[in-house]
């Protein structure tokens, strides 16, 4: 559809729903046409960037339905509005012809009455889509202005909050404070999700009087656990602040993970205390078995995997015990059955893997590493709980056998003191280990077939497609693998496959939704 074509068919669907909205009988009745509305006027942000007074008309409407409390029509309006603040941001931070003054302005002033009626996770969603319109303005004094007005009412109530607290730490206590503080914090944490740095002039505001109740908050949590029953931890109260290992809060380390993507280099000579203060601690609480902590696991290895990236000078600089550790907790992680720790462990490796190769301490580090990262590659790669990581184990894999391949390791890999002979290099002494490795794991194959399979590894190392087939087609005939359903060996393939055919799909008018295909169009 062209888009003239495509505007008129708009202009006339949507204006007969809402003639319809306004003449309906009965809530019910009035709720499905709303979601109607909704529904399209989502797909076409376009169209909305075309037609201001359109755009206008749908906002204004939506902020009535945020007034219904007919099920599902609230949460609806809040999606489509945010979803059409993303599309149109730049729309509502101009003054527009026939306007006083930009619609966020003009939002702002009626903020308390549009929210009035809106659920803490509704009014979360509608700071985050005014985040979005304050972020698109140039001008910093009038973002600053409208941040503030935007962010008034919260901080009033925080103000108070806090006020209470200094008189007696005890109001914090109280249940209903704790959810008013998790709402203020959540208001916050959803309008600088949108907002991004220019968020700054809020969290200078409250961040001091935010680190003090967090410490008042810990001080009361770990007191409770230290004091009650075992199940203290659990308890309602206790649940809603969350040092004792029961009440350790694993954002921590999602926030240490933050500021080391955020300031990279910089934070090298940080990485030890940030080491000593959550490390060994965290590691004897995730590691005692596969259940305990999820939600400590992810972000722990993910604090890692920030560290090793952007910090990595830093774990050169750990004693070996520590980067034994350090070694052991991701062979620990690539081992966990829940996909998104695995697949973080496996990243975390490659990513030393590669730095390592790249300092002057790559003989030592692989010397005392190659053979078990090895050994350990090769148990959860033929482990079919472990299929979903296959395209990161061939990585690994091909990383390892390109390094004694290609002569990057100056030193022997063996121990002169307990090998019989010496090996010409490194890669005949890898090559004879994983025959032998492999031989011992697989009785149901025969030396020769292995020894094809580790000769076609070596000669392909620089090769990843085939490399990756050598893999494929040993898994696939081994007991282990034959009656499963390897659909995630080839996932990579697939993927690739899906991608071609949204191609084509693009290439031909019809076939793709409007709101997809213009999800990179930029907002001008």
């Amino acid at each position: 559809m062209m888009e003239e074509q495509e505007n008129r068919f708009l202009v006339m669907v949507i204006r007969d729903l809402l003639n319809l909205c306004e003449i309906t009988k009965g809530k019910d009745n009035k709720a499905v046409i709303a979601s109607n509305i909704m529904y399209v006027v989502g797909q076409y942000p376009r169209f909305l960037r075309a037609h201001w007074k359109f755009l206008k008309t749908v906002v204004n409407k939506l902020f009535e339905f945020m007034h219904e409390t007919h099920p599902g029509v609230q949460d609806m309006a809040c999606d489509t509005f945010l979803k059409i603040v993303q599309k149109c941001k730049r729309k509502f931070v101009i003054v527009q012809v026939g306007e006083n003054e930009p619609f966020v302005s003009e939002l702002l002033s009626a903020l308390a009455t549009t929210v009035a009626d809106l659920e803490p996770h509704q009014i979360h969603s509608f700071y985050e889509s005014v985040g979005h319109m304050i972020q698109a303005e140039s001008d910093p004094h009038k973002r600053d202005e409208y941040l503030q007005r935007l962010m008034a009412l919260p901080n009033q109530k925080w103000g108070e909050i806090i006020g209470q607290a200094r008189q007696s730490v005890d109001f914090l206590k109280d249940q209903d404070v704790i959810r008013t503080v998790l709402n203020i914090l959540q208001t916050n944490t959803s309008v600088a999700s949108s907002l991004g740095t220019y968020f700054l002039s809020q969290i200078s505001l409250i961040f001091l009087d935010m680190l003090n109740v967090y410490r008042m908050y810990s001080e009361l949590i770990s007191s409770s656990i230290a004091e009650g029953v075992p199940f203290a931890s659990k308890t309602s109260y206790v649940k809603l602040l969350r040092n004792m290992p029961d009440a350790r809060e694993s954002e921590v380390l999602s926030l240490f993970a933050t500021i080391i993507n955020k300031y990279k280099a910089a934070m090298i000579d940080d990485v030890p205390r940030i080491f000593e203060a959550v490390f060994q601690c965290t590691l004897e609480m995730i590691t005692k078995n596969f259940e305990d902590y999820p939600e400590h696991r992810l972000k722990f290895f993910s604090l890692l995997r920030a560290i090793a990236t952007h910090c990595f000078p830093a774990l050169i600089q750990l004693s070996s015990q520590q980067l034994k550790l350090v070694m052991d907790s991701i062979i620990w992680a690539f081992r966990h059955t829940e996909r998104n720790i695995a697949e973080t462990g496996l990243n975390l490796l490659l990513e030393m893997l590669r730095n390592f190769q790249a300092s002057e301490f790559c003989n030592q580090f692989y010397r005392t590493y190659f053979l078990t990262i090895e050994q350990e590659i090769f148990a959860v790669l033929t482990d079919t709980f472990h299929k979903p990581g296959f395209k990161l184990h061939v990585l690994i894999l091909q990383q390892l056998f390109c390094l004694v391949g290609n002569g990057l390791l100056t030193e022997p890999l063996w121990d002169a003191a307990t090998v019989p002979f010496q090996y010409p290099n490194n890669e005949m002494f890898v090559r004879e280990y994983t025959i032998k490795l492999l031989t011992t794991s697989f009785p149901n194959m025969t030396a020769a077939e292995v020894t094809q399979l580790v000769n076609g590894l070596f000669e392909s190392r620089n090769d990843l497609p085939t490399f990756k087939n050598h893999i494929r087609d040993f898994l696939v005939q081994s007991k282990e693998f034959s009656a499963q359903d390897n659909k995630d060996l080839y996932a990579e393939e697939a993927a690739v496959q899906r991608e071609k055919e949204r191609q084509r799909m693009l290439s031909i008018p019809g076939l793709i939704a409007p709101n997809e295909i213009q999800d990179e169009m930029l907002d001008s």
